[in-house]
């Protein structure tokens, strides 16, 4: 009797643990490249095998004259344990300015072709000023922002 309530808990503990939501990380790294070049990268890393809609947005790299972004969206999939780069943009930054670039992972479409619109499962938003003397840019950014997923 009592081996049956282990094997009852085993089986029950086992379908609980896949049921928890994957917590995905998200970070951006900044570099400056030639000829005053920004580039930011955005990151991701997920603690299960996880895939998802993802769709950036925001107004870029802002400056006096304008801004510059590289909206963009499409379906990704993640490896548990492993960060992956699922998107970079470069622009020009030769004054001071504003890094504006936010990310949201949505639930995978039931068709990959459908614009029907999907929930948002997290929100990833990556804000800061750049002063005109900074000369390298800071981590600021790239501290990891950790969000729990709604169940897929």
């Amino acid at each position: 009797m009592l081996s049956k309530g282990i094997i009852a808990f085993a089986i029950l503990s086992a379908f609980t643990a896949s049921a928890q939501a994957a917590t995905v990380c998200a970070w951006m790294i900044e570099a400056n490249q030639p000829d005053q070049v920004r580039e930011v990268d955005i990151w991701l890393q997920s603690d299960q095998d996880v895939s998802f809609l993802y769709k950036v947005g925001g107004k870029g790299i802002i400056t006096d004259s304008g801004h510059m972004s590289s909206p963009g969206s499409g379906t990704y999939s993640l490896k548990a344990g492993k960060a992956e780069r699922p998107w970079g943009f470069g622009a020009t930054l030769d004054s001071a300015g504003k890094i504006d670039v936010s990310m949201e992972l949505h639930k995978m479409p039931a068709m990959v072709t459908s614009d029907a619109p999907t929930p948002v499962l997290a929100r990833y938003v990556f804000q800061r000023d750049v002063p005109a003397t900074e000369k390298k840019p800071p981590a600021t950014l790239a501290k990891k922002q950790c969000i729990s997923l709604a169940a897929q």
